[in-house]
């Protein structure tokens, strides 16, 4: 009997697979960064209002970024036991409401806390990027190439962030928010043509995560 061979239909339609998952990856990696950067040059116009002092506006930057970097520590375990594709979505979600609610803060204070939301919504998306590229390209020269690609996402809502800050900022502050919600939603689309997430039992380190919050928070706070 004749070997069975590939077919390049099935072969062509694992394709488009692939590239929604190496999009929605590149998209969640974009916003992430973006959102790192693009308060940064709104601050003087989120001073007159929701107003707030100076340590304040600091929290409404660090805020962010310090979730990112607290719950980065334990993400990829929570995407590995839930699944990259589902991790990612939870993220997206999360990092979606707090977006709209940060652009609809009344006061200084509810900004900040929506700013921590999305600060974990941003945690629990990053690793969940990586692997769904692990998962799309297993084969390691195309992974790298979709990797490279990847950290254009990265490096462009870097670079976007000062100048696309300073534009919605001249219209209204809140739209530095706003233009996440279209861009995530693009990526969430994007979602629905990824197959499902296998699950693995990896351990949680609540010990680890827990030091790290204190120390990190405690750093911070002086």
């Amino acid at each position: 009997m004749a070997p069975a061979q590939a077919s390049p239909n099935g072969a062509a339609s694992r394709a488009p697979r692939t590239s929604w998952a190496l999009a929605a990856a590149l998209i969640g990696f974009f916003v992430i960064a973006l959102d790192a950067l693009i308060v940064s040059v709104a601050l003087p116009t989120i001073a007159d209002e929701p107003g707030g002092g100076l340590t304040g506006l600091q929290w409404v930057v660090d805020g962010y970024t310090l979730l990112l970097a607290v719950l980065l520590l334990s993400a990829g375990a929570v995407s590995d036991r839930i699944g990259a594709r589902q991790a990612f979505a939870a993220g997206m979600v999360l990092f979606l409401i707090a977006s709209a609610a940060s652009g609809l803060a009344p006061t200084l204070a509810v900004l900040i806390a929506a700013r921590l939301l999305q600060g974990a919504g941003a945690a629990v998306m990053m690793p969940a990027t990586l692997a769904l590229n692990r998962e799309a390209y297993p084969a390691a020269g195309r992974r790298t190439r979709a990797l490279a690609l990847w950290a254009v996402g990265g490096s462009a809502g870097s670079a976007a962030g000062p100048l696309l800050g300073g534009l919605l900022s001249a219209v209204n502050w809140r739209w530095i928010f706003f233009i996440n919600l279209p861009v995530g939603l693009l990526a969430l689309f994007l979602l629905t043509r990824v197959a499902q997430s296998p699950r693995r039992p990896v351990p949680f380190e609540w010990t680890g995560q827990i030091t790290a919050v204190l120390a990190i928070g405690g750093r911070r706070s002086r």
